[in-house]
């Protein structure tokens, strides 16, 4: 299998003159392949990361391999990685049957990786490279940053990807956690429509609403069988719906996908969010000694004496 070259170029305001630190950098290269993963999966599969057993072609698309390392002040680490259409040769060799079409073949992982950094860092709240699961993974990287010496890293695309390096700093990752948290929570769904899309290889479905409007989702890979009897016939899909930071649907996650010959029209229009994911990270503010616990602790808020404030339980017990 030919293998692609990778190179990523450690910033920092530091000289380890070849000999780098292992703490941090081991964030990065246990990250790597997982996010690599997930950008590869997004791609092919439209979900980024999915229940059971990972195919044989995903792992080999996300293989990251480190060959070395070099530079006098600046650091580069040489990565190599094989190309989509090698890994996943049995999905490339396939007619496409989705509109959103499947990466260039001759693109690897890393290179996939690139276009996820440049959706996040623009706040693309629309992309279809992202979903939630993935933005939460990279969004680990904070703590490849969080009191390390290096202020970012700049990842090199193959020799297939004309698209000049792209930066990955910590704002990446706080970019990654803000869209995740205005991403609407995943919602249940029921739909009805005409099955007039699947790819056995991926588990996508494509499902055609009276609307006109067409719904991509995903399936259990026990589903294929069942799944071509109901080609071209109206279903009945029970599941999840997943959505964008926009809030538009991303997909339908499906639970069940059953004969719908009868099932009423009503439930034949794409999903709507009806609310925004809970932030938490708002919920947290620093307490100093005038606010929060420390601003109430110790006092009463108003001006009763004890007196009334007893006279006043009393009339109310």
């Amino acid at each position: 299998m030919t293998m692609q070259q990778h190179e990523i170029c450690l910033e920092s305001d530091q000289h380890f003159d070849g000999r780098l630190p292992t703490h941090h950098l081991g964030y990065l290269l246990s990250d790597l392949p997982v996010v690599i993963r997930g950008a590869v999966s997004m791609a092919l599969r439209k979900r980024s990361k999915a229940p059971g057993k990972q195919p044989e072609w995903l792992k080999r698309a996300s293989d990251l391999r480190f060959t070395g390392h070099s530079g006098n002040g600046a650091t580069q680490l040489q990565f190599e990685l094989p190309t989509l259409e090698q890994a996943a040769s049995q999905i490339y060799q396939q007619k496409q049957l989705f509109e959103s079409g499947r990466p260039d073949g001759s693109l690897t992982g890393l290179d996939l990786l690139r276009q996820v950094v440049r959706d996040i860092d623009a706040l693309q709240a629309d992309s279809d490279v992202l979903d939630p699961q993935l933005l939460r993974q990279v969004a680990r990287f904070k703590r490849f940053f969080k009191a390390g010496p290096f202020s970012g890293f700049r990842i090199a695309g193959s020799a297939t990807d004309s698209g000049g390096e792209v930066r990955f700093t910590r704002t990446t990752a706080e970019n990654s956690l803000r869209l995740y948290g205005s991403t609407p929570t995943p919602q249940r769904a029921r739909l009805v429509g005409h099955l007039d899309g699947l790819e056995a290889s991926t588990q996508r479905f494509s499902l055609l609403l009276d609307s006109g409007e067409r719904v991509t989702g995903v399936y259990p890979e026990e589903f294929s069988d069942r799944l071509q009897r109901l080609w071209r016939k109206r279903v009945l899909v029970l599941g999840t719906s997943v959505f964008r930071a926009s809030g538009n649907l991303l997909r339908v996650e499906a639970e069940s996908i059953d004969d719908g010959a009868d099932a009423s029209s009503l439930f034949s229009t794409p999903p709507v969010a009806t609310g925004s994911r809970l932030d938490t990270s708002r919920l947290r503010k620093s307490q100093g000694a005038r606010n929060g616990m420390a601003g109430i602790m110790g006092r009463w808020p108003g001006d009763e004496t004890e007196e009334e404030i007893a006279t006043a339980l009393e009339q109310v017990s």
